[in-house]
């Protein structure tokens, strides 16, 4: 207050120089949180990665599964028809 009577010109310097004392302090809070975020998006990254991945392997089985289960019902319907011969014969 003591500044602003005095002169504008040192009341915009204490001004300035407050924020600026507010601002590291603030920083200093800020940075490492910012700093853990950038290492938290890489592991994500490599965990989205490691995701898609996995699914694509998912994905073959699920394939691989499906054609599995269709030989398998074309192989009892044939079991079934052939018992079906032999009861009428």
């Amino acid at each position: 207050m003591i500044a602003k009577n005095t002169s504008k010109a040192l009341w915009g310097l204490c001004t300035w120089a407050g924020a600026m004392s507010d601002y590291h302090k603030q920083s200093k809070i800020v940075k490492p949180k910012l700093h853990m975020l950038e290492v938290k998006t890489v592991a994500l990254q490599e965990a989205q990665s490691k995701l898609a991945e996995a699914k694509g392997q998912l994905d073959e089985v699920n394939a691989v599964k499906a054609e599995l289960r269709a030989r398998y019902d074309g192989e009892v319907a044939k079991k079934k028809a052939l018992a079906d011969q032999a009861y009428k014969t």
